[in-house]
């Protein structure tokens, strides 16, 4: 009975043949889905190199047909269509030196009002009226380009020295009426420089700036410079609504554009 028990197999095991079939299975199934991992990482890298080619496709199409062209035109490129390109302009230099002043400056503040000072406000009116000149093709020399003070003597002698074609001091006015308002023009003993005046007084009151008559005045500057001069006081700073234009970002750049006119009409003829 016992080796009847000892020799019987035991039901719940499977035979050898059955479970090395079983085994195989496995295998096969295993290689299988790794040779389908294979074939879909291949599938899914040419699916990302096919979608890369077509984005680069479609980049380069759109620039080329979008409208934007371009040709070339004497060197510079420019656009047919599209946003425009930005093309430099040359500067067509004139020959021709302008000396401008900034009135006081340092120490000398000239007239004061609250906060404003009459220094800083012809520095700014001087600053674009020296961008207007040299965009016209003028060479523009600065008696001061900084808050310092600046001799009477010392300006006249840089105009001198620089040779300018003409020179203009740029000041601002005050009075005990503050009724009383308007561009000021001076010259002094010149048939240039009262012309000079004249020409820049028509500009500045075409430039809807209120302006006065012209004036003849024993500035030092004026007796001094070697060149058609002048003297302009630009407005009353007692007056308050002429002030507040003073102070006003628009009205120096318009300021600036008529004076500008003046000087150009002057020295060629060519007001712009």
């Amino acid at each position: 009975m016992e080796i009847q028990n000892r020799n019987r197999r035991d039901p719940s095991v499977p035979p050898k043949r059955t479970r090395r079939r079983r085994k195989q299975g496995r295998q096969l199934l295993l290689a299988y889905a790794i040779r389908g991992l294979l074939l879909l990482g291949v599938a899914l890298c040419v699916a990302l190199a096919v979608w890369g080619i077509h984005i680069l496709t479609a980049s380069s199409s759109s620039t080329e047909g979008s409208g934007a062209d371009t040709m070339d035109i004497g060197g510079a490129e420019t656009q047919t269509g599209g946003e425009p390109a930005l093309v430099e302009q040359s500067v067509q230099p004139r020959g021709l030196t302008v000396v401008l002043d900034p009135g006081h400056g340092g120490g000398q503040p000239g007239c004061v009002i609250g906060e404003l000072e009459e220094k800083d406000i012809a520095m700014s009116i001087t600053k674009q009226l020296k961008e207007e000149l040299e965009q016209l093709g003028f060479d523009v020399v600065l008696t001061r380009s900084t808050d310092a003070d600046v001799g009477l003597s010392e300006r006249a002698r840089i105009a001198n020295e620089a040779e300018g074609d003409c020179f203009v001091s740029i000041h601002c006015n005050s009075y005990e009426d503050d009724s009383i308002s308007g561009l000021e023009c001076y010259y002094f003993r010149s048939e240039e420089g009262e012309k000079l005046a004249e020409l820049i007084s028509q500009a500045t009151a075409a430039g809807d700036i209120d302006t006065r008559e012209i004036k003849e005045g024993n500035f030092q500057v004026l007796r001094e410079a070697d060149m058609p001069s002048v003297l302009i006081e630009v407005g009353y700073m007692t007056n308050p609504q002429e002030l507040a234009n003073l102070a006003s970002q628009p009205y120096q750049e318009n300021l600036a554009h008529a004076i500008a006119n003046g000087i150009v009409e002057m020295m060629e003829g060519q007001p712009t």
